[in-house]
């Protein structure tokens, strides 16, 4: 390898022998040529200025300035530059010195001339001579410099690339050494073949030249042993099946990518194949079984529930699609059974996840036992399960099936050493009647089965289409509902409340109402459950409160009466941590009086609370707020709360008014709470009041403020502004 760099070794050295003489030829000579224009240029200027100070004098006396000889002289002793020698002649047009200064200028030196005119006549001539001595001395020593700096260079440019090439002759040795020991010692074979052409050119046969260790080692034990053999004969069929196809893309400078089986033995390689030179082919062989058997493991754990042991959603999928193609082709029917555990959030909540996993775990055993082995039973998630019950017949009943799997559950599961009761609701959904592929079957089993829970839960439903029909319906609303605020679609209306005593307007109920661009004007039953259910109660009911308290501000402003106006709070609303900054914020927003604002609550909202929010909400009492219970009497614990909150008023539930005048037992309830209201100094509100007998009745009773349809239906804000507005009039 020495021999090798000898000529790159001396064409180093006169690259380096070149550029050092021209540093240090160059330097010097550029350094006095530009000094030299320097000077030429610094004598130039003087000339002129000299110049111009003579052409004073010539104007002054034009035909005897050559007499001036001692004013000249002195002008040419004043014009000598500071610290360097200059040497200063002027000549008449003959060449005649006329007056020059004394100083004297050692050779070499320079001189510098310019013409002196009179009137544009040529009349003289001014010379300055300067000396080069400081010039060529400062060039001595820019050449001594640039000498010592070209052997400096020369010593840099000669050793630098001598180091950086021996640098890289060393590590190309190493990395040689390197690579052939990464090649003795890793874990992939790597092989070298070489390819025999025939006397036409076309392929003849493929023979390993060389192998390392664990090549040997995968396929005869060591290199020796395989080492000049046929490579098909190694490494089986499948590479005599890729020859081809390598040897076309290695020809184009490609590699192949294959997987091969080791003939006889249950081992799989991943081959990779390159041409590092021609008619040479190296492979690189990767062990890939255990990768491969980890691919199986997966395989099993994304088609089975890792909980459970059961089919999980995709391979339940799967198997009800291969059972309708069954069914489809020997005109047979079969049933989907969507199963989910009743209230099993609640057991997740109070005993924990793990006991939740271990009843999700005996309810998969238990409902196992019960189905046939060519029946799918699946988990699809949480604590939902299905069945796929195939071969439908008059000996197989699906309703029987059903109710064996709810049995199944309702015995005793014993978690921790308690019994822990469970059940369970079906919905069934048939094929073909209820579906013709898997996706709609599932669908339809899942809303029989939500029918079913509806139903009281620990039973089973089949699916019927007005069950689609309501789901449709459903999410259409819930849809439209979404956008309803957005689009304005949302009002509302306000239903008077009246002194029974006076027959005076002291109060109205707001109501919002729902106008569809295309289905017109939607019930409240039928949106304002739906909003309860999906959270959109609480936009719905922030829209609510900042219109009732604009229309309050705006009413009372104008001088109207100043009356309650009474908002419903669902138990959502309540559930807010900042519901009170709410409407504390709307109060601020709209400028509105909280002495007018009545919020009415549930029972059911005050016993789902009473720990939490409640009293947030009847701490807003302290701002002039009233708090009602609406439909009192309906819901359970009444005379408990009413007890214990500072209730402002009640109001009776229209259930039961409207047999008021014709019912024993509603005259009974009605009698019992007016006079529990007013022995509590609680305002009591009677609703659904629709004929002159009720009203009496309650008047007679003793009933403080009556609400219903003999009065007033629910106004839009227009006509109920209108009534309130000829009240305050009259007044």
């Amino acid at each position: 390898m020495n021999k090798a760099s000898r000529p790159l070794q001396q064409m180093i050295m006169v690259l380096a022998r070149g550029v050092s003489l021209l540093i240090a030829l160059s330097v010097p000579a550029a350094y006095f040529f530009i000094a030299h224009q320097n000077l030429v240029s610094t004598l130039e200027s003087q000339c002129v200025i000299t110049g111009a100070a003579v052409n004073s004098i010539i104007l002054s006396n034009p035909q005897m300035w050559r007499f001036e000889e001692v004013r000249l002289a002195e002008l040419l002793e004043r014009r000598a530059h500071d610290g360097v020698p200059q040497f200063w002649t002027i000549r008449d047009k003959s060449g005649q010195v006329i007056a020059q200064s004394s100083q004297v200028v050692l050779q070499p030196f320079t001189t510098h001339r310019r013409t002196i005119y009179d009137a544009g006549l040529a009349v003289g001539q001014l010379e300055v001579t300067r000396s080069l001595r400081p010039i060529l001395y400062k060039t001595a020593l820019t050449a001594l410099f640039s000498t010592l700096l070209a052997t400096i260079l020369f010593f840099i440019f000669r050793a630098l690339p001598m180091r950086l090439m021996n640098t890289a002759i060393h590590e190309l040795e190493e990395s040689e050494k390197k690579y052939r020991s990464l090649y003795q010692t890793m874990n992939e074979g790597m092989a070298l073949h070489k390819v025999y052409v025939d006397k036409d050119g076309g392929f003849s046969s493929l023979t390993l030249i060389d192998a390392n260790p664990s090549c040997a080692e995968m396929f005869g034990g060591n290199p020796d042993a395989i080492v000049g053999r046929n490579s098909f004969t190694l490494f089986g069929d499948t590479f005599r099946e890729f020859i081809s196809e390598m040897l076309n893309n290695l020809e184009r400078g490609a590699s192949v990518s294959f997987e091969m089986c080791l003939p006889g033995k249950d081992y799989f390689y991943n081959v990779q194949a390159f041409s590092p030179d021609k008619g040479l082919v190296a492979t690189l062989f990767e062990d890939i079984t255990e990768s491969r058997k980890a691919e199986q493991q997966i395989q099993k754990m994304a088609y089975f529930d890792s909980l459970t042991g059961l089919p999980n959603r995709a391979l339940f999928y799967d198997r009800i699609k291969q059972s309708i193609a069954l069914a489809n082709r020997e005109k047979s029917s079969l049933a989907v059974l969507f199963l989910d555990l009743d209230h099993f959030k609640d057991i997740n909540d109070t005993l924990g996840h793990s006991v939740g996993d271990q009843l999700l775990i005996e309810v998969s055993r238990r409902l196992t036992g019960h189905i046939r082995a060519n029946d799918t039973l699946a988990r699809l998630g949480g604590d939902e399960f299905v069945v796929v019950i195939t071969h439908l017949g008059v000996t197989l009943n699906t309703t029987y099936i059903a109710q064996k799997l709810i049995d199944s559950i309702q015995a005793p599961f014993s978690f921790m050493g308690k019994e822990l009761h469970v059940t369970a609701s079906v919905g069934i959904a048939l094929y073909p009647d209820d579906g013709d592929n898997a996706e709609t079957l599932i669908k339809h089993a899942d809303m029989a089965m939500y029918s079913s829970k509806e139903t009281g839960r620990n039973s089973y439903c089949y699916f019927s289409p007005a069950m689609n029909k309501k789901a449709l319906m459903r999410l259409e609303n819930e849809i439209g509902l979404r956008h309803a605020l957005e689009r304005g679609e949302l009002f509302i209306e306000f239903q008077p409340i009246i002194k029974a005593a006076t027959g005076t307007i002291v109060a109205a109920e707001a109501l919002v109402r729902w106008n569809h661009p295309e289905r017109g004007r939607i019930p409240p039953t039928e949106f304002i459950e739906l909003a309860e259910e999906t959270g959109l109660i609480l936009p719905l009911g922030e829209f609510i409160l900042r219109s009732v308290c604009t229309s309050m501000k705006i009413w009372r402003d104008a001088g109207l009466p100043c009356i309650r106006y009474c908002v419903n709070v669902s138990s959502r609303q309540i559930e807010q941590q900042n519901f009170p900054e709410l409407v504390r914020s709307i109060l601020d927003e709209t400028g509105a009086h909280a002495d007018q604002l009545e919020i009415e609550l549930t029972e059911s909202c005050l016993v789902k609370n009473i720990e939490t929010n409640v009293a947030g909400v009847f701490g807003m009492r302290a701002w002039g707020i009233t708090i009602a219970i609406d439909d009192f009497g309906t819901g359970y614990s009444s005379l408990g709360y009413i007890k214990t909150l500072p209730i402002d008023h009640i109001k009776i539930d229209r259930s039961f008014v409207t047999d008021v005048c014709t019912s024993v037992q509603d005259q009974a309830i009605v009698e019992a709470i007016l006079a529990m209201s007013h022995k509590l100094d609680i305002h009591n509100i009677a609703e659904g009041v629709e004929t002159r007998e009720q009203l009496e009745f309650l008047q007679r009773q003793g009933c403080d403020e009556i609400q219903g349809f003999y009065f007033h239906r629910p106004l839009s804000v227009s006509a109920f502004e209108e009534l309130l507005r000829g009240q305050g009039e009259k007044q």
